[in-house]
């Protein structure tokens, strides 16, 4: 009985989708993602030190808010590749679906905001797409 439970745990594990390296470089994504996430974040508390909240969006030093020059909403962008990567890490359909129903969630977010700002920063906000570069 034993044996035959070990050998289902060992066909169950090696019918992964992915290897060892796929979900490597699923972590090192995610860590990026979530990095990148923090830093957006960061920058968006401090855009201006007087207080006022009126500016437009803009990179800093840090390599990962340069996406600012590509998109309205970064973080949504940041936020995106985390999940799509926790997905491909984990290799769960649950995961899978939940990282689905928050894209859709954050690109109407990102819409949103992108409208907001096409609204109070016309010029800078025009070339730029919500959430996806280039595409979105």
């Amino acid at each position: 009985m034993e044996e035959s439970i070990t050998s289902q745990s060992k066909k169950i594990l090696k019918s992964k989708a992915f290897g060892h390296r796929q979900v490597s470089l699923a972590a090192l994504a995610f860590l990026m993602c979530e990095a990148g996430n923090h830093f957006i974040n960061v920058a968006l508390a401090h855009q201006n030190h007087s207080g006022s909240k009126d500016c437009f969006p803009s990179p800093t030093y840090n390599p990962f808010t340069w996406l600012f020059l590509l998109v309205s909403c970064p973080n949504y962008t940041y936020e995106v590749g985390s999940w799509i990567s926790f997905t491909v890490m984990t290799q769960t359909l649950p995961v899978g679906i939940f990282a689905f129903l928050m894209v859709i969630q954050m690109s109407l977010w990102a819409q949103k905001k992108h409208k907001l700002y096409l609204k109070k920063f016309y010029p800078e906000a025009r070339r730029k797409a919500a959430m996806i570069p280039i595409i979105f």
